[in-house]
């Protein structure tokens, strides 16, 4: 069954962003490395994936407020975090952002970030108190253009089309991967070092700003292995527009005051809340991310709320409208808010939506986990040799997170991964010997190649919809417990196996369902709302729980949660 077998120093897993960097800085560290990615590695994943005009890249330089600092960044992580995330992780962050803007510069020849008059394109981005967010157009694609040439001139062997499956351990040290390349063959690939950048899984859901190639894979491998995790109940997500297109819903657009309504026509906040909870819930929706530390709170619950009681459009969505907004009055008092109306009115108008008659679907949209495998300072993770990068890693991120860091994380934490990855590669004299790990994840794979068939697609849908019942927004103990059966249930199914030809959609369909069975054990353990957590029948912070949740799978490959001390 095995086609070929490969050496290399450093194997990194992934093709975005986090991935490609680690494979640089891996290949400037003296080792020999393979960047194995499922699509074309450069050219997917959620780096390349645009759910915005521009992307935000945080960095303390003081480009716009020369009062920031590397001390003031920490300090807003920290904030964010409640008290849930790595502040080691914080400090390398803050202190080496600027360094990651350099390179990206450096390689680019300036073609990254963009500038007027010479200098950066800066703004305040959520939960931050300084203005630090550097501007990308075109979402993060210059970012991965410019790494791509990059590798193109490196000695970094590229194996696009390839379907990692399992992590291959040697005496509990990560020694390499079992993956299929694009024919479906099998594929060993020995390392001595293994960083893990798959992105997240934010495919889990079915109103996810995700592309379809984020499925939890580096999550799903990471445990199996026996890896920690952490915070993988804490989930970016957020107001997005559902129909008759995706992308995210502009912050300044609460300026308007928008009414959202269900499919009855009813004010779903006024209705449920209040008139004074309606207006204070627009008037504090300063950021995208739905979190639990101000009253916007109340706009997500309400929404996903009443699409989970099935109020919703014919597409499941809410309805927001501008007509009751005074148009001319907010021009007038904010001319800023008119000029980026202009746009946006325009870009909606060439979409055959007219904002001033029309109202708009919107959904509650899963975003980035802010959680994953959990990293040191060296970006390893609890098994030696494994490392990892980007939303695939936990520590520098908490219960919220601000807006533009998880870009400047991957480029910070995947040199991180590469270097370190590197070092120990390079201490190393023999490969290490999975000959049984290989076996063993073999025997694992034959024994799912059943002949089985069924529709995929349509268990993925199941997933999704269930996921968003249970998960988006709104959690519960019976929903939660509700969704944990369904999962066992679904579980049973992928027993069962598969056919050949559906090998990779099982491989995926299987990790994200490991992945929802660790976010739903997480987000049960969690008798709290804390950042972007929110537990309906637990709706208060408790601070007592000031603390990550460490997930591991015990000696019966049962998941286990604890706190951490």
């Amino acid at each position: 069954m095995i086609k070929q077998e490969l050496w290399f120093d450093v194997v990194v897993i992934g093709g975005g962003g986090a991935a490609l960097r680690a494979a640089l800085s891996a290949c400037e560290y003296g080792a020999s490395v393979a960047l194995v990615s499922k699509g074309e590695a450069g050219k997917s994943g959620a780096t390349f994936y645009s759910v915005a005009e521009i992307g935000a890249f945080n960095v303390p330089d003081g480009a716009m407020d020369p009062t920031d600092s590397p001390e003031a960044f920490y300090q807003d992580m920290k904030d964010a975090a409640l008290g849930t995330a790595r502040l080691p992780l914080c400090e390398i962050l803050a202190r080496q952002a600027e360094d990651a803007l350099k390179y990206l510069e450096e390689i680019s020849g300036g073609q990254v970030f963009s500038k007027a008059d010479g200098k950066f394109k800066v703004y305040q981005a959520c939960f931050s108190k300084k203005p630090r967010s550097h501007v990308v157009d075109h979402h993060f694609k210059p970012i991965l253009k410019a790494l791509r040439e990059e590798v193109k001139k490196k000695n970094i062997k590229v194996l696009n089309g390839f379907q990692a499956v399992d992590l291959l351990l040697s005496g509990g040290e990560a020694g390499g991967v079992l993956a299929l390349d694009e024919k479906g063959e099998a594929v060993v690939i020995h390392a001595k070092s293994v960083v893990l950048a798959t992105g997240g899984a934010s495919r889990l859901f079915r109103q996810n700003m995700y592309p379809a190639d984020i499925t939890g894979d580096g999550y799903a491998m990471a445990y199996r292995a026996g890896a920690q995790l952490s915070n993988l109940e804490f989930i970016q997500a957020g107001i997005g527009v559902a129909h008759p297109f995706i992308n995210l819903f502009g912050n300044y657009l609460w300026k308007a005051s928008p009414v959202i309504r269900n499919a009855a026509g009813t004010r779903i906040l006024r209705e449920t809340y209040g008139r004074d909870t309606e207006r204070n819930a627009i008037m504090e929706k300063t950021h995208f991310p739905f979190s639990t530390r101000d009253s916007s709170k109340w706009i997500e619950i309400a929404v996903q709320s009443e699409i989970n009681r099935g109020h919703g459009t014919e597409n499941g969505n809410m309805l927001l409208d501008f007509l009751e907004t005074d148009f001319p009055k907010l021009f007038q008092e904010d001319p800023a808010f008119a000029d980026m109306w202009k746009i946006t009115y325009q870009w909606h108008m060439e979409k055959g939506m007219d904002l001033y008659q029309q109202p708009v679907e919107i959904a509650c949209f899963a975003h980035a986990i802010n959680g994953g495998v959990l990293i040191d300072g060296q970006a390893c993770s609890s098994i030696p040799g494994l490392y990892a990068a980007g939303e695939t890693a936990a520590g520098p991120h908490g219960a919220d997170r601000l807006g533009g860091n998880m870009s400047v994380t991957c480029q910070v934490f995947g040199k991180i991964a590469g270097q370190y990855g590197a070092v120990r590669a390079n201490a190393m004299k023999p490969f290490p010997d999975i000959h049984r790990a290989e076996s063993e994840a073999l025997d694992r794979l034959r024994s799912h190649v059943t002949g089985r068939a069924a529709d995929w697609d349509r268990m993925l849908d199941r997933l999704q919809r269930e996921s968003d019942r249970a998960l988006l927004i709104v959690r519960e103990e019976k929903g939660l417990e509700i969704y944990q059966a369904f999962l066992r249930e679904l579980r049973q199914q992928l027993q069962e196996g598969c056919e050949e030809a559906s090998v990779r959609k099982w491989i995926q369909l299987e990790n994200l369902t490991q992945t929802g069975e660790m976010i739903a054990a997480a987000a049960w353990m969690r008798r709290e709302s804390r950042g972007s957590h929110y537990r309906a029948d637990y709706p208060e912070l408790d601070k007592s729980l000031r603390r990550m949740l460490l997930i591991q799978k015990d000696g019966s490959q049962n998941i286990t949660c604890r706190w951490d001390t």
